[in-house]
């Protein structure tokens, strides 16, 4: 009800943006491809779902941390537990995210490459990913409704992390350099890695998934923790 709300009236609704991803990915894979000297058909896969990952991650953050402010009058009416909300704004970023895929199964069938059974991995992968975005949805969230600067904090901030993820440029290219770093102490890193490798049916680093399980662990407790304790404050805050 939320997305049809959001697209009424319109003839392909929520599809309007995945044309306009696909439209991006396109046009910037094909330039970035050209700035690097790689070959477009190994560099847009990468490039492809590691957009389409950043861009679950980049807008549930960003819608996160408003979700309180956003429903305030909802919030004030009607004594709902304040977890609805933000299972409604995971859950619509969710399946617009499905229609993302899209972008993918068109991607394979013009630029294919292998299938392997390892690719069932992105499921794990994902469910790792929604659990550290619930956690820190709600983190925020509680944050943002004390104070309201930080929704604009988060804005400039993803931007910022968005260059020092390897969505635009590739983990092997800092391979071995002083930025290699970047890598491993960005939990973005890992968490867009444990959706895109598995769905490009790369090998995975074991490290890797262990890192993903404690990035997710540790952001579900702080943001169950800043429920227990802040939850009754929040309509006050509003």
């Amino acid at each position: 009800m939320d997305i049809s709300l959001r697209y009424r009236r319109t003839a392909i609704g929520p599809l309007w943006i995945t044309l306009t991803l696909a439209a991006t990915i396109a046009s910037v894979g094909a330039v970035y491809a050209a700035l690097f000297k790689q070959d477009i058909a190994a560099f847009l896969p990468p490039f492809a779902v590691g957009l389409i990952v950043w861009t679950l991650i980049a807008t549930t953050l960003q819608e996160g941390a408003n979700v309180f402010v956003a429903s305030a009058h909802l919030i004030k009416a009607v004594p709902a537990p304040l977890i609805v909300h933000v299972l409604q704004m995971l859950a619509r970023n969710v399946l617009i995210f499905a229609h993302h895929l899209l972008i993918v199964i068109m991607l394979h069938v013009a630029v294919p490459w292998p299938l392997r059974s390892t690719m069932v991995l992105a499921f794990p992968g994902f469910a790792l990913l929604l659990v550290f975005l619930l956690g820190g949805v709600i983190a925020l969230g509680v944050l943002c409704a004390r104070f309201r600067d930080i929704g604009s904090a988060i804005v400039s901030g993803l931007q910022f992390i968005f260059f020092l993820t390897p969505v635009i440029w590739t983990e092997d290219s800092v391979r071995g350099t002083a930025l290699a770093w970047l890598t491993w102490v960005n939990p973005f890193t890992t968490l867009l890695d444990l959706v895109r490798k598995p769905l490009l049916s790369q090998p995975m680093d074991p490290a890797q998934w262990l890192l993903g399980i404690a990035y997710a662990l540790a952001a579900a407790a702080i943001g169950l923790g800043c429920y227990a304790r802040y939850r009754r404050r929040v309509a006050y805050w509003l």
